[in-house]
């Protein structure tokens, strides 16, 4: 049972890859640069950032609390899966915060 739902996630895995390489092997970059319209010259997009990092600790706090309800009937395991799932997210806090995504400006 275990090995067919790894074999499932094998699978997406692979056909993500698959695409990822077929929209790389077509694609070309534009032959002149993009220009934004002078209506977007003036939208600061430093919001947008913002919202999605709310968006991510508020989906972990989503996955936190079933996993705070059966943490005493798992254990450890239970442990080591939040602590991964946390590294993950502090991961990527720390990448927004080394590329300077959260300064206000």
């Amino acid at each position: 049972m275990i090995l067919q739902t790894y074999a499932i996630v094998a699978l997406v895995g692979l056909s993500v890859l698959g695409l990822s390489l077929l929209a790389a092997a077509f694609w070309r970059p534009p032959s002149r640069p993009l220009r934004a319209p002078d209506s977007w010259k003036k939208y600061r997009f430093g919001f947008a950032t913002y919202s999605l990092i709310f968006v991510a600790f508020d989906m972990e706090m989503i996955f936190m609390y079933p996993w705070a309800v059966v943490f005493a009937e798992i254990g450890l395991k239970a442990f080591l899966d939040m602590l991964v799932f946390i590294a993950l997210l502090g991961g990527g806090i720390t990448y927004v915060w080394g590329m300077g995504g959260l300064k206000w400006e």
